[in-house]
């Protein structure tokens, strides 16, 4: 595919995208289930869409192209960067911290905005990230928990992954990443979010955020996994428990 061409099959699904515009998220005040439910489920669909516009169209064949063109700089892929965004941006929601592309060989080959990623390959230097988990996970649309990017990474977040495979091949595979303030944003003030090890996940206090809950043992897990609600008292107070599942997700709300 050549450059001219490229251009053209982006204008096309912008062109396309503007009769059906994508649902906006609304601005959810309640930390119900019901509403984590419907955010997830959104970004499920944001991930198959935009996944499937990639395969279509097989933009990462020819980001890998471009890139190999360059002998691994930048000068390229810079040329095409922003229709790519514009593209991914038009059958998704529009919420996500960034775009991150990876092909069938491991090499980061887009990124919205982490340039610091480009070029680089999640087999070396990545182990156990989330980036490497997702691009291992090639079954379906994937959620990984709320973790750093890399070990070296300051930004943590929830990450979705979606495979993309052309007549029938593994091509790579693209990663949303949503920010944790998108998903405090659809919480109750103060509520918390854990996963089932205990430790803090989602909190409006960011020096929280990867700590132990300090009454995790207090918590009854097998009438939580039962009635799905469990409550407990504490020198804080009376603390409401919720078990939230969606996919790999597992999470335990606390109000």
């Amino acid at each position: 595919m050549n450059i001219s061409r490229f251009y053209i099959l982006i204008f096309s699904v912008i062109l396309l995208s503007c009769g059906t515009q994508p649902v906006k998220v609304a601005d959810v005040k309640s930390g119900d289930i019901a509403s984590l439910d419907s955010f997830f489920k959104r970004s499920e669909l944001d991930s198959s869409k935009a996944g499937a516009v990639i395969e279509k169209y097989k933009i990462i064949q020819h980001l890998t192209h471009l890139w190999k063109m360059d002998r691994g700089g930048k000068k390229y892929y810079l040329l095409e960067k922003d229709d790519i965004t514009e593209m991914i941006n038009s059958v998704t929601e529009g919420i996500y911290l960034d775009y991150i592309l990876i092909n069938k060989n491991g090499d980061i080959v887009y990124t919205r905005k982490n340039d610091e990623l480009f070029g680089t390959n999640v087999n070396h230097g990545y182990e156990a990230t989330p980036l490497q988990k997702c691009f291992l996970n090639r079954t379906g649309v994937y959620f990984e928990d709320v973790a750093f990017l890399s070990p070296s990474s300051k930004i943590y977040s929830l990450y979705i992954s979606s495979p993309v495979y052309v007549e029938g091949n593994f091509h790579g595979v693209l990663i949303l990443q949503v920010g944790v303030n998108k998903i405090s944003g659809i919480l109750e003030p103060e509520t918390e979010i854990l996963s089932r090890d205990g430790i803090i996940r989602v909190s409006s206090l960011e020096e929280k955020v990867f700590s132990k809950y300090p009454e995790f043992e207090s918590i009854d897990m097998k009438s939580l996994d039962r009635d799905g609600a469990v409550f407990l008292n504490s020198t804080e107070g009376k603390h409401k428990f919720l078990k939230f599942s969606f996919k790999e997700i597992n999470w335990i709300i606390i109000n």
